[in-house]
This record gives structure tokens, sequence and C-alpha cells, in this order.
């Protein structure tokens, strides 16, 4: 049975080597000698190849996790009480590296806030926008999709907003101006909305179902005196707003990046979710709690059943393939 096997691999090399191959066997390995000798050499270096790399690779490989290990802070134990004596224990917890203040830091002598959005998607609702400096760095931010759990989400805005120092805005823009301008720029604008926020706090109002069209929410302002009156703005995605009113700049995933953008991110989230939970009071028939707005099976089902709320976006699909009364029923679906 060897031999068989042994000439099986040679046929299989053979053909991968081709004609040409076998013609420069002996002037790649410096052997001049049988097609069979020759054959053997390449197995073997072959061979060579599928075994571990060198120990410098080996070595250069260990250094590059390493210096990623010290550069970056992990969140890998979260405390929990042990319901039967109520002592702490510690539990592991999934693995997500914080983001880190790189190009924050690069930016020595600004004031630099991160802006990131939520609700793009959804066929209901507003979209969010937020912007926040956040002078002192919380164990546990980072992009708010990563924190999969509502309590988790809501933990941390808790922790953000009561932080030292923290300046932030959060814009919100309705569907009728998403119908008017279109998605992109109505995120645009509500990015914009919010830097301006930031630099330009005002008092008063809050976040709720009953306030109509677009408006800003501002956080407190800050006790403390900034370091300098320069801003600058870290925009998640690949589009900085027209007509910003500082300097800015985007970074793509820049919420898994920079940290004050994974905090904007968290801010914007949690802002959209309770207003979903809100809207979901004024209109139950469309179960609004559960998907938030997104376009799941089931909340296409219900678009058919009961037509269209006043905080759904008539330009998404399939909705843009349908007409409706005043009241929201379909008239017609061509979708």
């Amino acid at each position: 049975s060897k031999p068989s096997r042994q000439k099986g691999e040679d046929t299989l090399w053979s053909s991968r080597l081709g004609t040409r191959g076998r013609a420069l066997l002996p002037f790649a390995f410096g052997a001049v000698g049988s097609f069979q000798s020759n054959l053997q050499i390449v197995r073997a270096f072959h061979q060579s190849l599928s075994c571990s790399p060198p120990p410098s690779i080996m070595l250069r490989r260990q250094s590059v996790r390493l210096k990623q290990a010290r550069t970056r802070s992990t969140c890998n134990n979260v405390e929990s009480i042990n319901e039967k004596d109520g002592a702490p224990i510690k539990k592991k917890s999934r693995k997500f590296a914080c983001p880190l203040r790189t190009r924050e830091a690069a930016l020595e002598g600004h004031d630099v806030m991160g802006v990131d959005e939520a609700g793009r998607g959804p066929l209901a609702g507003p979209v969010v926008a937020a912007a926040a400096l956040v002078p002192c760095t919380l164990e546990g931010v980072m992009d708010s999709k990563l924190l999969s759990k509502e309590e988790e989400r809501e933990k941390m805005y808790q922790a953000l907003i009561e932080s030292p120092n923290i300046q932030y805005a959060v814009a919100i823009v309705d569907a009728a101006r998403i119908d008017e301008i279109n998605i992109l720029q109505a995120t645009l604008e509500a990015m914009r909305m919010a830097v301006d926020g930031v630099m330009n706090p005002k008092r008063g109002g809050k976040v709720c179902v009953s306030r109509k069209g677009c408006y800003v929410v501002c956080g407190p302002k800050a006790k403390k005196q900034r370091k300098s009156n320069k801003y600058y703005a870290l925009i998640d995605g690949n589009k900085v707003p027209n007509d910003m009113p500082c300097d800015a700049e985007c970074i793509i995933k820049g919420d898994s990046k920079e940290f004050c953008i994974a905090a904007a991110s968290i801010l914007a989230k949690v802002t959209r979710d309770r207003l979903m939970r809100g809207y979901d009071e004024l209109y139950p028939e469309f179960q609004l709690q559960q998907h938030k707005g997104y376009p799941t099976a089931e909340h296409m089902a219900l678009v058919r059943k009961y037509g269209a709320s006043p905080i759904h976006r008539r330009t998404f699909a399939p909705l843009k393939h349908m007409s409706f009364d005043e009241q929201g029923r379909i008239l017609t679906d061509d979708s």
C-alpha cells in the first residue's frame, strides 16, 4: 500500500507543478537528477513550509499581542451579588475591548467630543444624534451595539450623565423631516444640531413624545472650566456634516475605536429607545417597544394590517409603495 500511496502523491504534485514547473525543478532546487528525485525535494520543501513558523516570527507575533494588551483595557470581570449570603462574587463576562482615546489624545489643546447617531434604519420614529464631551474615563463604555441588554445600556447611560464635568446634547429629527430631506441628510443635520448643543447649551425642555418636530436637549453645563475654547468633533461614519460649528473629522467604525464616540452612541441609543417606549403607549397596535420601529417581519405585518402611524417614515420601503388616507389606513399597496 505504501508504494501506491507514494505514487498517488507524486501524481498529485506532478499535476500541481505543471509542465513549466517540472522543467524548472532542477534549476529551482539546484538538483540535477530524475524527476522523481526532484519531486521528493519539492515534497520535503512543502512539508517544511507547513510546519510552525520560525521562532523569530513567533516572538514578533507575541510582542505585538503583548503591546495590544498593554494599550487596551478590557472589561473582563463584573461584580454580582450572591443571592444566598449577599457576598460579592466575581463573574466572567464577555470580553470586549473598551475604546481608547487615541485620536483624542493626539488633539491636545482641544476639547474633543464624540458624535454618533441611532435610528437610521427603522421604518418608524425619529433619528437621534448625540454629542458627548466626557473628561472622565468610565469602565464599561463601549459601542452601544455591543451592549446587547437594555439594562446594560441604561446603566451606562446613567453613569455617563452623572460623570464629572460631562457636556452632552441629543438632537431629535422626526419622521416628517426625514421624509422631507432623506435619512442621510436628516442624520447629518441631527449631528450638527447636537454638536452646536454642546458648544452653545440652552437650558430647558426634555426628550418626550409630546414634543413635535426637531429639537435639541442639552445636559448640564460643566462646573469645571474647560481647558480651551477650541472644540473638535470626532464623528462616527464616513461623512462630516456641512456647516459644522467647529472643526471635525469622521472615523469609520469610530464607536468601537474612540471612547468619546462610544459614549455618544450609548446616549443616542438609550434616548431613542426611551422615545420608542413612549410611542408604544400612543400606538400600541404596532408593538413599537419590541422592535423599536425596525422593519421586522412582525412590524411589516402590522403595518399592512393597521396602516401607518404619524411617526412612520413614508419614504421607506415598503411604505413608499403604498398610499394612505388621512388616518393612515392603506388605500393602495404596490409593494
